[in-house]
């Protein structure tokens, strides 16, 4: 006596309606039936417009600057400033990461000591040596000291008041920590709580005296 017993091979129609169900089942040898085909094109292409769309930013949180846009005769380096040397022959270098340090020449490498752990974009060129083993800078700018983006401009008295004038801001500090008062045309950066046109520091640097 010989007994033949078939298999059901379709699929829940349950499973057909969700998108995220594979729509071939690898552990049965049957092919798919066509009710587990791929939901409607409405629904399969909601997940990749919604994984491509970018998150709006969120404008508490200080954006880093941007990379410039070099010049044919420029080359842009990102990387944090590391001040070594010895008294008499101090070295500022860029660290780049991946890389080696690259030592930082030329009229603003003063300026870039005074702001070592900081990180930095430097536009200009490579200079005479080695390979990247100097880099003239022509221009930079702070893209963050401890994590925060720094407010960088100079010290103005106005009005009785102590004012921070950037090249995109001007604002009032409140509670000038004693290390600026008298720093009149200074260079600074202060990272702090901002409220309007005011600006309560709460860390800071001298950049130029």
């Amino acid at each position: 006596m010989i007994v033949v017993s078939a298999a059901c091979a379709r699929a829940p129609e349950t499973k057909a309606a969700d998108s995220t169900v594979a729509s071939v089942d690898t552990t049965t040898a049957a092919p798919a039936p066509a009710a587990a085909q791929p939901a409607p094109t409405s629904d399969t292409t909601a997940a990749p417009r919604a994984a491509t769309s970018a998150p709006r930013p969120n404008s508490s949180v200080p954006k880093a600057a941007p990379t410039p846009t070099a010049s044919p005769s420029e080359t842009v380096l990102t990387g944090k400033v590391v001040a070594g040397g010895l008294a008499g022959q101090p070295v500022t270098s860029l660290q780049i990461e991946g890389g080696k340090p690259t030592t930082l020449v030329g009229p603003l490498e003063p300026e870039l000591r005074r702001l070592g752990s900081a990180t930095v974009w430097v536009a200009g060129a490579p200079g005479a040596g080695a390979p990247n083993a100097s880099f003239v800078v022509s221009r930079y700018e702070i893209v963050s000291v401890d994590g925060a983006k720094p407010l960088v401009g100079s010290l103005v008295a106005r009005d009785g008041a102590t004012w921070l004038a950037s090249e995109r801001d001007t604002v009032r500090l409140t509670s000038v920590p004693t290390e600026l008062t008298g720093k009149v045309g200074a260079k600074v950066w202060i990272v702090g709580r901002r409220a309007g046109a005011e600006l309560t520091p709460q860390s800071f640097g001298i950049i130029r005296p």
